[in-house]
């Protein structure tokens, strides 16, 4: 395994990659012993931002992780979201590349080889570590949009209100719309 990237200069990074490094290895060697063949290690990077724990990038066989939820949220998210970006990476090299992310494949390495639950999102809190920036409004609420979905809307994608079902409309970004009241 390729010991990953990280940003900043915080000191408890060293043993945050650390921890990561061994849970990997730990859930490699229990799917190795499960399936009878050995796979390749990743590359691992702790320098993921915003709402997004983790990420596995199948072509480069490599792991990022969100190193402001790993320490809000340190126990469940060696065990539970490690194991959940693990899971994608050894799902594409078992099944092939047309299997679904949160598939059938993908599950049963989660809770018949890991023994987690099989969960798709995580629900830390995001609040220190989410960089939501865009202001927009359905007919209930104002909402904070991240720049990703708010690119997405500004290219076309309709987003709607979980409670009213309306669409959300853009209001302007979240310093300039606090300047303004």
């Amino acid at each position: 395994m390729i010991t990953g990237q990280t940003q900043g200069a915080d000191r408890q990074l060293p043993n945050d990659l650390h921890q990561i490094e061994q849970r990997v290895l730990e859930l490699y060697q229990e799917a190795e012993t499960f399936f009878q063949q050995s796979f390749k290690k990743p590359y691992i990077r702790l320098d993921l931002t915003g709402e997004t724990a983790g990420q596995a990038w199948i072509d480069k066989r490599q792991l990022r992780f969100n190193k402001a939820l790993l320490q809000e949220n340190r126990e469940h998210f060696i065990q539970q979201t490690v194991a959940h970006e693990v899971a994608h990476l050894l799902a594409y090299e078992l099944f092939g590349r047309k299997i679904r992310a949160h598939g059938r494949e993908w599950q049963g390495i989660m809770t018949r080889v890991f023994r987690v639950p099989a969960d798709r999102c995580h629900r830390y809190d995001t609040g220190r570590s989410s960089r939501k920036q865009w202001l927009y409004q359905c007919q209930c609420k104002t909402i904070h949009l991240s720049t990703i979905r708010h690119n997405r809307s500004q290219r076309g994608t309709v987003y709607l209100c979980t409670a009213c079902k309306g669409p959300l409309k853009f209001l302007g970004n979240v310093q300039t719309a606090a300047q303004n009241c």
